[in-house]
């Protein structure tokens, strides 16, 4: 199967259903609930916490975005090396790790993530521009790390364009021609 298509694919549908929920979510509001207010208030409790401060709210924020920095480097630098050493079937010889280290890693990534899933309920579920709040500061963070890990990595699969000087009229092409033939633009894969 066609690695691209089913990437476009899985994207499409997700977005999709999403799109889906979201509109549900705002066009069967009861505009009752305290979730869709914005900014502190005395009505905004998160985690028993009266958050009804403009300290208190902006620590808030301070504290899910560090929270939210900190998980997506937590699953995508050090993750993959737990789940490619411990969880790999095809990997029965490790060199990286002792075995009462690779132990000690997984269950203690493995804590850190149940225990920050709890965290990020709290964070959904107690006011909506906290939510969008994690999501941004997650997506920032999920850009970075993207990036910092694709610049370790060549790429293969990409079209190198070669400019030709470009003529303005048959006159330009016919002295040209004389002197030097017009060979057409070349596309090499890298």
């Amino acid at each position: 199967m066609n690695k691209i298509f089913v990437l476009k694919a899985s994207i499409f549908l997700n977005l999709f259903l999403l799109f889906i929920f979201l509109f549900g979510f705002f066009a069967f509001n009861n505009d009752e609930s305290k979730y869709l207010s914005f900014g502190w208030s005395d009505k905004f409790v998160f985690v028993s916490v009266t958050i009804d401060t403009p300290v208190k709210y902006f620590l808030l924020c301070f504290f899910i975005m560090s929270m939210n920095i900190s998980e997506v480097f937590l699953n995508e630098l050090a993750n993959p090396l737990i789940v490619f050493s411990t969880y790999n079937p095809y990997k029965n010889n490790i060199r990286d790790f002792t075995r009462f280290e690779l132990e000690l890693y997984s269950n203690l990534m493995y804590f850190i993530q149940v225990s920050k899933s709890l965290m990020k309920i709290a964070v959904t579920v107690s006011q909506f521009d906290i939510a969008i709040w994690s999501l941004f500061t997650s997506q920032i963070a999920a850009v970075f790390v993207i990036n910092l890990l694709l610049n370790e990595k060549s790429f293969q699969n990409q079209h190198q364009y070669v400019e030709m000087p470009s003529y303005r009229s048959f006159s330009d092409v016919s002295e040209q021609s004389e002197t030097n033939p017009i060979t057409p633009p070349i596309i090499t894969n890298i």
